[in-house]
């Protein structure tokens, strides 16, 4: 293709381009991945040209283009990652904190019959089946025998396993997270449901393994990804709980307009759920399943890992500057 050609059909898409690079450099917002697309495309121009042997004024017009784009496209990327890490810092902690009232009646919802699940299954072992179902104990404690042994032999699951394992967990946790917050659509009566029954179930869980000889595989390999998943689950909790009273008190708007006001709030919680969850999926896939280490060091990891998840939340981003 002809120089003249070349220029003609581009010259349009590079003026364009070249506002908006200059938008860009003022500050202003333009959609992202079209900008990144249209990048590339100048990227390719430029080589085009390059090959081509066309006038220097014409590759070095191009040329300037393109740095212009690249400072301005990479700077917009350091800074949403920036406002990322800067909201990790405070603005999770912060959002949990602004919504104390739904966060501790999702704690409450949770771990109360945590709790007393926890109390009666380890009174009366028999408990869990009458209420979980005949073969639920024998279910629990086979899902941990093979881990018992493997610590016993000191043996390693393999990496491919933990890697798809990640995945499941990933999409299992969202999973759970998502149907909480739904259920604050049914008035807050679903959340209410997911969260005491979760609690039931894990409490009672909880209770009964301590009359197995695999306790000590159970707990190590719940405690510390725990810390982050039920913390996680809880969150979602208080999302649904928020959204529910939305529904139940819409404060003279209509439930429309106060699904809108309070969405923000639970759009923050559910932020900081997917984040613990995420990590807890990390955790549960490549450090819970770890079979070569002593379930008393697992199990002091995991006490470190509660206490730093509620330090995290109750006092980071307190320094208002």
């Amino acid at each position: 293709m002809k120089q003249y050609d070349f220029e003609t059909r581009h010259r349009t898409f590079w003026a364009e381009f070249e506002q908006d690079v200059t938008l860009l450099e003022k500050g202003r917002r333009i959609g992202a991945q079209d900008f990144a697309r249209r990048y590339r495309m100048v990227c390719n121009h430029l080589a085009q040209a390059g090959t081509r042997d066309y006038s220097p004024s014409l590759v070095e017009s191009l040329q300037q283009l393109v740095e212009r784009a690249h400072r301005v496209l990479y700077r917009h990327q350091e800074h949403t990652f920036s406002r990322f890490v800067g909201w990790l810092k405070t603005g999770l902690p912060r959002s949990v904190r602004a919504e104390k009232t739904v966060v501790l009646w999702s704690h409450i919802l949770f771990y109360a019959p945590y709790l007393v699940f926890f109390v009666l299954c380890a009174l009366h072992p028999d408990l869990f089946d009458k209420v979980f179902g005949i073969s639920a104990s024998w279910q629990l404690e086979a899902s941990y025998r093979e881990l018992t042994e493997q610590t016993a032999l000191n043996l390693k699951r393999e990496t491919e396993l933990d890697v798809l394992m990640f995945g499941f967990y990933v999409m299992n946790n969202i999973g759970i997270a998502f149907q909480t917050l739904g259920g604050g659509f049914l008035f807050g009566i679903g959340t209410m449901w997911i969260l005491v029954s979760n609690g039931m179930m894990i409490g009672g869980a909880s209770g009964y393994m301590l009359h197995s000889a695999s306790a000590p595989a159970f707990f190590g390999f719940v405690g510390a990804h725990g810390a982050f998943e039920l913390t996680g689950i809880v969150l979602a909790g208080a999302a649904g709980l928020r959204v529910g009273l939305a529904l139940i008190n819409p404060q003279g708007y209509s439930r429309l307009d106060a699904l809108k006001i309070q969405g923000k709030s639970a759009g923050l919680l559910m932020g900081a759920a997917f984040v613990l969850l995420l990590i807890a999926a990390v955790i549960e896939a490549f450090w819970s399943s770890l079979s070569v280490l002593p379930p008393a060091f697992k199990m002091a990891v995991a006490l470190c890992l509660w206490l730093a998840v509620y330090g995290y939340l109750l006092l980071a981003g307190r320094n208002k500057t």
